[in-house]
């Protein structure tokens, strides 16, 4: 998918500078004893809705979801584009049940906001959450590929397939997949 919004975007950080900015931020939540949390975010049949309605719609409705997602960020959150309809919210010194609480009210905002959007099917949000363990043994990057694996594995796996978020188990047969030691992130 071209990405869509690159000029509408220009406010959030891209895919290069989150993995500078998580690097950082994973360095001070280590260093004071604090923890990191992480969203991974992606629209729910985004794909549907840029076939059915053209690149200008998707665009503007990239657009509306990148305003409406930053208007609700916590203070001393950040917002990243990865691409496409692919967003991660970096939650400093935000533990697994705020993030979580976080992911449900962007949820929800998400929601209401494309309940009447003309399309095949209604644009919702699908969100994984993690947060960083007790200790010092975790990088940035399991924490971001925890989180994307949670939302991954929730839109995938679990019914309903979309507007959900997930911050739970994952099976074991998934570990693999991403930089992650199952006996270093409780309920993995």
């Amino acid at each position: 998918m071209p990405n869509l919004i690159a000029d509408q975007l220009n406010g959030l950080m891209d895919r290069q500078a989150l993995q500078t900015l998580m690097e950082q931020a994973a360095a001070a939540a280590r260093a004071g004893g604090q923890s990191l949390a992480v969203l991974t975010l992606d629209l729910d049949h985004f794909k549907a809705y840029l076939e059915d309605q053209g690149h200008a719609q998707a665009q503007t409705v990239l657009t509306r979801a990148a305003t409406l997602l930053s208007s609700l960020q916590p203070a001393g959150a950040s917002l990243a584009h990865l691409g496409g309809d692919e967003f991660v919210m970096l939650l400093p010194a935000t533990d697994l049940a705020a993030a979580v609480a976080t992911a449900e009210t962007l949820r929800l905002a998400v929601e209401a906001e494309f309940a009447t959007l003309a399309g095949p099917t209604p644009l919702t949000v699908t969100l994984g959450a993690a947060a960083s363990p007790p200790g010092s043994d975790w990088t940035a990057r399991s924490l971001l590929a925890l989180a994307d694996a949670r939302m991954t594995f929730g839109k995938k796996r679990l019914l309903p397939h979309h507007n959900r978020v997930w911050s739970g188990t994952l099976p074991s047969d998934w570990y693999p997949r991403f930089d992650v030691q199952a006996e270093v992130w409780p309920s993995l």
